[in-house]
């Protein structure tokens, strides 16, 4: 996989070339149609290999009078070759300027704003993402043993347990399956520096750094592993207090010993979501 964080760009070489479309901008400075200045190197390159094996050497005026009559613009745009891509200052000065152009904010145009939600209703709005929510009833239908004021009922926890996260969570269910369509992220917006930095704040530019979709993934995975740790012990919680009375007069410090390490794995998410990323290099 390429990667303009891997070009060098102290030398003029294919990659960096290639990256910054210089001749391109060789064109634009000279005020010749796209293709020119390639097309003069090209053509130089044809007569430097046909003629290289000569003892006299490759006689560069001779090139400029075989195309001067047909091409005269080839001419131009090779002395802009010779003068900002061969000469060492005119290399550095271009990447500069390339450089400058691409991270400068005011060369970004903004989608245009939109009063629309981002929330997409797959009813109305099929989006074909393959995205189905989990089957879940949404009401409590179990025992509603009454109490004066509020109350925590076992069945409810029972039910919360395994209708709720016993659904979300283990192997096929939302969160594994969704991790693993993370990891499967790819984008490849484009060859320009902006768009690579972009794609290194995605995917992540070393091995040691997953990116946002590194970092979301691990929280994905890690949310499944301490939910199902708040489902064994909600459900512990329950068989322990069959009692309404005794589950409602659990003190604080009770509680939190009974849930144990299931908060602590709640508590590890707030980790997450921490990356900062700038794509203009300040």
């Amino acid at each position: 996989m390429s990667s303009l964080a891997r070009i060098d760009w102290g030398y003029p070489n294919d990659k960096a070339i290639s990256a910054m479309n210089a001749y391109g901008m060789g064109d634009a400075a000279i005020g010749k149609p796209e293709g020119t200045t390639q097309a003069a190197y090209d053509s130089w390159m044809a007569f430097y290999n046909k003629h290289q094996n000569n003892r006299t050497g490759v006689n560069y005026e001779r090139w400029k009078d075989e195309v001067r009559a047909e091409h005269p613009e080839w001419i131009e745009a090779r002395e802009w070759y010779d003068k900002n891509i061969l000469d060492t200052d005119g290399w550095r000065n271009l990447v500069k300027t390339y450089k400058d152009n691409i991270t400068d904010p005011s060369n970004v145009t903004p989608p245009a704003f939109t009063d629309k939600s981002d929330w997409i209703d797959e009813d109305k709005t099929p989006t074909n993402s393959g995205f189905t929510p989990p089957g879940i009833n949404p009401t409590f239908k179990g025992d509603t043993a009454s109490t004066s004021g509020v109350a925590v009922n076992t069945a409810a926890l029972e039910w919360f347990a395994k209708e709720i996260l016993g659904k979300i969570t283990g192997a096929g269910n939302i969160l594994l399956t969704t991790a693993d369509q993370v990891g499967a992220i790819d984008p490849r917006p484009g060859a320009f520096a902006r768009a690579e930095v972009l794609r290194q704040a995605v995917v992540g530019a070393t091995a040691q750094d997953g990116g946002v979709k590194g970092d979301m993934k691990d929280m994905l995975v890690n949310m499944n592993t301490a939910l199902l740790a708040v489902q064994t012990a909600l459900l512990k919680m329950a068989a322990d207090y069959r009692n309404l009375e005794e589950l409602n007069a659990l003190t604080t410090d009770k509680l939190g010993e009974i849930m144990g390490d299931s908060f602590k794995g709640l508590d590890n998410l707030s980790t997450y979501g921490q990356k900062i990323i700038k794509t203009d290099g300040n």
